[in-house]
């Protein structure tokens, strides 16, 4: 099985952009992609939250992408009409895929 028949989900990503009101304040707004992108998702178990008290305390999802996937923390992702936050983003060791920590929103 190849890796690509791994990635069974489809989400689209929301990047982050921020911008200047007539007041001069700064505000965040978030655009999401309308293609969708790739990726495996696995809820995180309750053994995993034990093993690593405080990291997965919020965190719902652990995802996968492929490396060439452009996403950076802070941004968001939508699945099934839900939208969850990056938390944590990690590169294996040989940079062939992208894992990410997803808490929801």
């Amino acid at each position: 099985m190849s890796f690509d028949e791994l990635l069974i989900h489809r989400v689209y990503l929301g990047t982050t952009s921020s911008s200047q009101n007539y007041l001069g304040e700064w505000k965040q707004s978030f655009s999401y992609s309308s293609t969708e992108t790739k990726c495996r998702l696995s809820p995180v178990t309750a053994a995993e939250r034990t093993s690593q008290p405080g990291l997965l305390d919020d965190v719902k999802y652990k995802a996968v992408f492929p490396s060439g996937t452009n996403i950076s923390l802070g941004d968001r992702v939508s699945y099934q009409s839900k939208e969850y936050l990056i938390k944590e983003k990690y590169y294996n060791s040989t940079f062939h895929h992208i894992s990410c920590l997803l808490s929801e929103l």
